[in-house]
């Protein structure tokens, strides 16, 4: 904290948010499995009555609609922090700009700041590739840009099966807690080599490094 300024920030606000909706979706899951003895994984090929048949298809839209503003917010928060980690040590907004464009083919641009902001600051690389938070933190990205880059799509009526019938582009909530995780992972990663990092603000609760 610089106290002569004024921060404004969002990613304490990005990350409360991707906490939320899971913890929503989880509560939605258990109330679909009270009322009608399913969850959202274990629902394919039930039969069920008319009746629970649409309380199934409103609690799914309702738990899938939780789960992708959880991916988005999961990474908006992982390049809020991001950019303002390299603020608060002094970098600008022409340092920042320095990273469009510069992705290669198997990083994104906002996985690259953060493999590279760290070791410029502080001499040292908070993630390493081919390690768990590396790995983690690329999907959050790459799950946000799935849902920003969606494209509908239609079935022959007659390939469809409709005991096992599923929307290929919905996010479980088991996605949505793993990337948060990995949000939150990367971010201790950060304090591991710059202990003078606050991240007293995240709420921790399961997620491991």
């Amino acid at each position: 904290m610089n106290w002569d300024k004024v921060e404004f920030t969002n990613h304490e606000a990005y990350l409360e948010i991707a906490l939320e909706k899971p913890i929503f979706s989880q509560k939605t899951d258990a109330d679909l499995n009270t009322q009608i003895g399913v969850t959202s994984l274990n629902y394919q090929g039930v039969s069920l009555s008319p009746e629970n048949a649409s309380c199934l298809i409103h609690k799914l839209q309702l738990i899938n609609k939780s789960n992708m503003i959880s991916v988005v917010f999961s990474a908006l928060a992982a390049e809020s922090f991001i950019n303002y980690y390299a603020l608060s040590k002094g970098k600008d907004e022409a340092y920042l700009r320095r990273f469009k464009g510069s992705k290669s083919k198997r990083l994104s641009e906002s996985v690259f700041k953060w493999i590279d902001i760290p070791n410029e600051i502080t001499g040292r690389f908070a993630l390493n590739e081919g390690s768990a938070e590396f790995s983690g933190l690329q999907k959050p990205f790459t799950d946000r840009n799935t849902l920003a880059h969606y494209k509908a799509s239609l079935q022959d009526l007659q390939s469809v099966d409709f005991s096992n019938i599923q929307d290929p582009n919905a996010i479980t909530i088991q996605d949505v807690q793993s990337n948060y995780c990995a949000t939150v992972n990367a971010i201790r990663s950060i304090q591991n080599v710059d202990p003078d990092i606050d991240i007293s603000w995240m709420h921790i609760g399961e997620c491991i490094a």
